[in-house]
């Protein structure tokens, strides 16, 4: 089976060669779900992808796709948070983050946001996003290095601070750490770093590579014009319908509901 995974900051280019029968492409923006349709992979494994500085991958191609049969899995990034946008319509998530948006642990894509280096740097991750910090000071605090309130304390002094800014020695002195105290656990937090966003994203390749049996929830059909709708928000040119969609009166469409618009953009 064919699978093309939209990675970048959560999967550094070691890591993403030792898994040659993936497609890597860089991380998604609008778009580039779309450019699929027309020649459709088996599965897409939606990792990374962008929020601000370009526009976000749309939910209708996320749709669209999965009205062609595509599985599409979602992890780590963007891919959490549309997964758990999009799970009720057959999109499938992975990993503990996606599971945290799911039940509403957290929310806001400023939980996995990050600054990233661009792509000639392979997209090196320079701050730390939220769900990281969370995944280590809980490591910290079930190694007794820091206590549940002083979890709490950290946690939430990383919150405040802008998510291009955020660093371990930047969240210690907001949280009040004096500077004589800063050195020893900022050399724990530094060394034991729990990298979920990496986690969920090896996870998400591994079910996609297992591909195990789906209940299929595909949305039903795609009206005509959509395609070439979509396209258009999204910034392309127009394309045609792919033949493998089936086409129905308008009368008569029941695919699935718009389920909102994009966060982040």
């Amino acid at each position: 089976m064919r699978i093309i995974a939209f990675a970048g900051p959560s999967l550094n280019a070691a890591e993403r060669a030792r898994l040659p029968h993936v497609e890597w492409r860089p991380p998604a923006e609008a778009g580039d779900l779309l450019r699929l349709a027309t020649a459709p992979p088996g599965a897409i494994c939606l990792i990374d992808g962008y929020f601000d500085q370009r526009p976000a991958v749309r939910h209708k191609e996320i749709l669209l796709l999965l009205s062609l049969g595509v599985r599409i899995y979602g992890a780590s990034s963007i891919g959490a948070l549309r997964a758990a946008e999009m799970d009720r319509h057959g999109m499938i998530g992975v990993g503990a983050i996606y599971a945290a948006y799911r039940d509403g642990t957290i929310d806001g894509d400023d939980e996995v946001a990050l600054l990233h280096a661009p792509a000639e740097f392979d997209w090196k991750p320079l701050s730390l996003p939220l769900v990281d910090v969370r995944a280590t000071l809980e490591a910290a605090r079930r190694a007794e290095i820091v206590t549940e309130e002083q979890q709490i304390r950290l946690a939430g002094a990383a919150a405040t601070i802008f998510y291009q800014d955020r660093d371990w020695a930047g969240i210690l002195a907001a949280a009040g750490w004096r500077q004589r105290e800063i050195g020893p656990l900022l050399r724990w937090l530094t060394g034991n770093h729990v990298a979920q966003k990496t986690l969920d994203a090896h996870a998400c390749i591994a079910e996609a590579l297992a591909n195990r049996p789906q209940v299929a929830v595909y949305p039903e059909a795609v009206m005509p014009g959509f395609v070439a709708a979509l396209a258009q928000d999204c910034g392309l040119a127009a394309m045609a319908v792919p033949p493998s969609l089936r086409e129905i009166p308008p009368e008569s469409h029941h695919a699935a509901p718009d389920p909102g618009r994009d966060a982040g953009t």
